[in-house]
């Protein structure tokens, strides 16, 4: 009787421990006839992300460290670069996505850069930035003015363009652009190099801070950008040719990695500097991100492109032969299983 009990103990045991490693392990099962088959654990999709290391770049960072990628069965490698090296990685596809400035994606896609936009992701994130005493009252202000901005045709210069045609100047003929690297557009603001400096967050921000400079204008917080999605996601065109489940696998996280930074401005700003994505104090980060709106939008980041496109065609930084109308509808894409 003990025997037959002992030998009971032991199947016991034994069906434990087969259960135990049949969790992260192949499962049998039977298919339509009743023959035994072996399930595999389905593969993570290798994909690499491109990112800038701006306080904004939140859901792609969040979408990552908080595993929403791995969620969707993507296996992220994260590359760092500046514009022109996501911009060269995106068209030879060495990178599949990244996020950022709709107004800085616009002018490539027209010149034939094959990637669409799936997503709005959050609003604001570039401030325009001037003297203490500056007697600045409205852009019709900087009529012959010297204007400093990191990269001719990026984000930050189109954003004042628009806002100087807005007002009734053209951004070609009446004022002068003068390019610096970010670290010394301060200093050329505080030597008279420059009237103002339009600049990307962190970097806006921190210079405020530092007590030398006012902001003039936010586009965070001002009309007619304050409900704009400024950023997007940018999704490899090929890609989505290819393998559009995975492009939208890749969306859904980083509108999870939005969503979950709606709520948490403080501890995405803490991982942010923690893990070096970005510079800075993560407080002041925090208070950044806070003033931005991370609920993500498919409608609105599609109405983002369509009223970025037409403006950037009365300032002229699209072709004039342009239909801003169609390079807007075939710059975004709405993936099956993305809401």
């Amino acid at each position: 009787m003990k025997k037959v009990r002992k030998v009971g103990q032991l199947a016991l045991v034994s069906t434990l421990i087969l259960a135990l490693v049949g969790c992260g392990a192949a499962k049998p099962t039977t298919d339509g006839a009743g023959t035994q088959v072996t399930n595999t654990p389905k593969q993570l999709t290798k994909v690499k992300l491109g990112y800038f290391g701006n306080t904004c770049e939140a859901p792609l960072i969040a979408a990552y460290e908080k595993g929403f990628l791995k969620e969707e069965g993507i296996d992220a490698e994260m590359i760092k670069g500046d514009a022109n090296t996501l911009k060269d990685g995106l068209a030879t596809g060495k990178i599949d996505a990244t996020d950022g400035l709709l107004m800085q994606w616009l002018k490539p896609i027209e010149s034939g850069l094959d990637i669409k936009f799936t997503a709005g992701l959050h609003t604001g994130c570039i401030q325009v930035l001037a003297p203490k005493d500056t007697p600045f009252t409205s852009f019709k202000d900087l009529k012959g003015k010297k204007i400093g901005v990191p990269a001719i045709g990026g984000g930050p210069m189109i954003l004042v363009s628009r806002q100087l045609a807005n007002e009734g100047l053209d951004p070609q003929k009446d004022v002068e652009w003068k390019v610096f690297p970010n670290s010394e557009l301060p200093l050329a603001l505080e030597k008279g190099e420059v009237d103002i400096i339009s600049v990307a967050d962190p970097f806006a921000e921190l210079t405020v801070t530092q007590g030398k400079v006012k902001s003039i204008f936010n586009s965070a917080k001002d009309i007619p950008f304050k409900n704009e999605y400024c950023c997007l996601l940018v999704v490899n065109g090929k890609l989505i040719g290819k393998d559009p489940e995975t492009a939208a696998a890749i969306t859904r996280a980083f509108l999870k990695g939005a969503k979950w930074v709606n709520s948490n401005q403080t501890e995405i700003a803490q991982i942010e500097v923690d893990k070096k994505y970005v510079p800075g104090d993560p407080a002041l980060n925090a208070k950044i991100l806070k003033t931005y709106n991370y609920i993500h939008s498919i409608d609105g980041g599609a109405d983002a492109v369509l009223k970025a496109a037409k403006e950037m065609k009365t300032i002229g930084v699209l072709n004039k032969d342009t239909d801003a109308e169609a390079l807007a509808k075939a710059s975004f894409v709405r993936l099956k299983g993305v809401q």
